[in-house]
């Protein structure tokens, strides 16, 4: 392969990774500039809707905006503090208070928990699927070490590269002066 090719094949792969890493950063990170989250499934309890590791987008509604069939993301009512992604079985408004009753797509039991109706939920409106395990990855003590060691060995190897490249000769020239 000559030099010219494998150079665009360099800028290819740098480009490509570029724009991975950029897509994924916006689809997590942009939502939350407008109000949205994102969120990491973790468990099936919604496949084949919602995989696991999947990473979820919610939209801030109002609870009477919420409909039979919608996904939303709301705190467990048994008041473990973790958040529960699952489809809308059921909302009735009754004097200020939304009752909700929400099922996974693949378990037996229902929630039953309840709102004001002046508040806010989570609705999912997309998923990307399967980016949360490297969302999970990059928390993790081995992404941050991976994240300052690797870029130092790409900069050591391109310096060591340039150092010891060989230099081009200079022309032979007539020396009489």
């Amino acid at each position: 392969m000559s030099s010219g090719a494998l150079r665009l094949v360099r800028i290819a792969a740098v480009s490509v990774a570029l724009g991975v890493a950029l897509g994924g950063f916006g689809v997590v990170v942009a939502p939350s500039l407008f109000g949205g989250r994102s969120l990491t499934v973790m468990s099936g309890s919604m496949e084949p809707a919602l995989g696991v590791g999947d990473v979820v987008i919610n939209g801030r509604v109002r609870p009477a905006d919420v409909r039979v069939g919608d996904i939303v993301t709301f705190s467990d009512p048994e008041g473990t503090g973790k958040f529960i992604t699952h489809r809308v079985r059921r909302v009735r408004i009754v004097d200020g208070t939304a009752h909700v009753v929400t099922k996974g797509d693949t378990t037996n039991t229902v929630e039953r928990w309840d709102i004001p109706a002046a508040g806010s939920l989570g609705r999912v409106e997309y998923r990307v699927p399967l980016l949360g395990f490297l969302v999970f990855w990059l928390h993790g003590a081995l992404a941050s070490v991976a994240l300052i060691v690797v870029p130092a060995l790409f900069l050591a190897g391109f310096e060591l590269r340039r150092i010891w490249r060989p230099q081009p000769s200079e022309p032979l020239g007539d020396a009489s002066a």
